[in-house]
This record gives C-alpha cells, structure tokens and sequence, in this order.
C-alpha cells in the first residue's frame, strides 16, 4: 500500500495547468491565423500539442470522477476543452476503465489494448488515418447525442458481433450529462461556424494533430502484440512501460509515462505519479523492470519474463 496523501485533490494545481494549457492552445491558434512558412509549421506544432494535453486531463477525471471534489474541474474541463474538441468526459469513462479492469486488461474486451506490433494493417489505419478520422466522428457524434443517440454505441454493437469492442457503451447514469454538453458543444460549433467560418479548416488541422499525438502515443505503453485469456493484476505490472526521459513528456504529458505506476495504483492524480515512481522504483525490484529507454519502447521490448504465456 501507499501513502494515502498521494490520492490528495489539488484543484489549484489542476485548474493552473488547464488553463496554463489552455492559454497556449488560444495564442497559438491566434499566431496560426496569422504566421507563414515556417512559423506556421512552429505554431502548429505547439497549437496541437497544447490541445492534446488539455483535452489528456479527460484521462484524470475517468479515474478520479466519484471524487467530489473533482466535479468543478469536471464541468469546467467539458464546458470548455471538450466542447473544442467535441467529446464529454464520460464518453471515455468506460473505454477506459475495462482497460484498467482486472480480468478484463490486455485481453479482446479491452478496447484501448490494441495490436499494433503485430497487425500491421491495423497499425497503419490507427496511427496513420484514425487521428483524419476522429474530429469528424466526434462531430457526428456530438451532433447524434444531442439528440439521445450516440453513433459510437451504435458502432461498437456492430463489431461485437465480429467479437471486438470499443468500448463505447455508456453508462444510463451519464447520458444526460453526455447530452446536454454534446448540445453545448454543437451550440459553440455552429456559433463560430456562422460566425467565423474561416477557422473551421485550422480547427480541423489542429485536432488531427492533436490525435496524431494521441494514436502515437499508445505503442509507448503496452507490448500489444497479442491478446491473452485472462488477466489479473500482475500483467498490469509487467506488460507496461514505464519511461523517465522528460523528452517524452510531449507524447505522454500529465504523467503518463509513469505507465507502471498509473496502472498500480490509477486513482493517484497526475502530479503526484513522479513522486510515486521514484518510491516504487526504490522500493519494487519488479517495478524497475517496467522502465525502459524511449526507443526501446517505441520498438516494443519483449513481454517481460514475470508475465505468464496466456495466450
């Protein structure tokens, strides 16, 4: 067990970042509008990377959602990064939570454990058309629950029947509030569509590029090369990768290269996972042999010997 002050909500911390990111996202679209050459290229890059780590605090607040405490930064995070990028929190609620489930991680009924090492036409469409696809399938989506009808649920009851899952099903609980900020959100949509149509093609560029960060950022934290029967918590120890290098800090911000750490103990908040990772890593010999070089995580290193062949 750990420390229960690691779990402690810091709003001031969590509202300073948003809105730290958020304010980038803002100038950096702005400067977009209006840079050439290679500005542009400049500019893009950080608008893109700015929108990928506001709309990243989406992963917080699935796992930290019964929190009270959270509930401000939950509404004030879906009145305005999601309704940018068109996606309530709680759509994401149980795509990922049955990543994190005991029994049900790394295994067909995990949505996010995807095989990208071994099925190279599945890593091509992920990583190279998904990130083109997504802020339309959003946009259709948010326009669908609007109206109490999600295209994702839909979706995902059709690959059932082919034995894969999305995990898109969402909890009767959360479909008013998946409701009403869709309609929020298509509210602001149509606003700037009407009023400033001429920054829809930026928009657009600017989500692809925050996907692109999103879909590339997967391979960097599970093996993913096959599926097995079953598992339990220890495969959540040893098929995740744990990565210190700060550099990787673009691709996995708010923390989330401390994988390993995430995935033992996933109601700690973000800022608090290096503190946790430099305990584990001085305290947990098997924790130790999570961490990995960025390359080598990126080429995918082998299953680690302490996970079981459950294939």
């Amino acid at each position: 067990m750990i420390d229960k002050a690691y779990y402690e909500t810091r709003l001031t911390i969590y509202f300073g970042d948003l809105l730290l990111s958020t304010a980038v996202f803002v100038a950096s679209f702005l400067w977009c509008l209006q840079a050439r050459g290679a500005l542009l290229a400049v500019a893009f890059v950080i608008c893109s990377a700015a929108i990928y780590r506001a709309g990243a605090f989406m992963h917080d607040i699935a796992h930290r959602q019964r929190d009270p405490r959270m509930k401000i930064f939950n509404v004030f995070w879906n009145l305005t990064i999601g309704a940018i990028i068109l996606s309530p929190s709680a759509r994401f609620y149980k795509p990922h939570l049955t990543h994190h489930s005991t029994g049900l991680f790394g295994t067909r009924n995990d949505p996010q454990y995807l095989l990208l090492r071994s099925n190279r036409k599945l890593a091509v469409f992920v990583l190279g058309f998904i990130p083109f696809l997504m802020p339309l399938l959003n946009l259709f989506d948010t326009v669908a629950a609007s109206f109490g009808t999600a295209i994702e649920e839909r979706l995902d009851r059709y690959l059932q029947r082919y034995g894969y899952t999305i995990g898109a099903d969402i909890d009767e609980r959360y479909k008013p509030e998946v409701r009403w900020y869709s309609r929020f959100a298509l509210l602001l949509f149509a606003t700037y569509a009407v009023l400033v149509p001429e920054i829809l093609p930026l928009m657009y560029a600017v989500q692809v590029g925050g996907w692109a960060l999103t879909t590339w950022r997967i391979p960097l934290e599970h093996s993913m090369r096959c599926h097995v029967e079953a598992s339990d918590s220890r495969d959540q120890i040893t098929d995740t990768f744990t990565i210190e290098t700060p550099l990787d800090a673009v691709l996995q911000p708010l923390g989330l290269r401390f994988h390993t750490a995430h995935h033992m103990y996933p109601g700690v908040p973000y800022y608090n996972l290096p503190a946790l990772h430099a305990e584990l890593k001085a305290k947990d010999s098997d924790y130790r042999r999570t961490i990995v070089s960025f390359w080598d995580a990126l080429r995918g290193p082998k299953p680690f010997e302490l996970r079981d062949d459950k294939t």
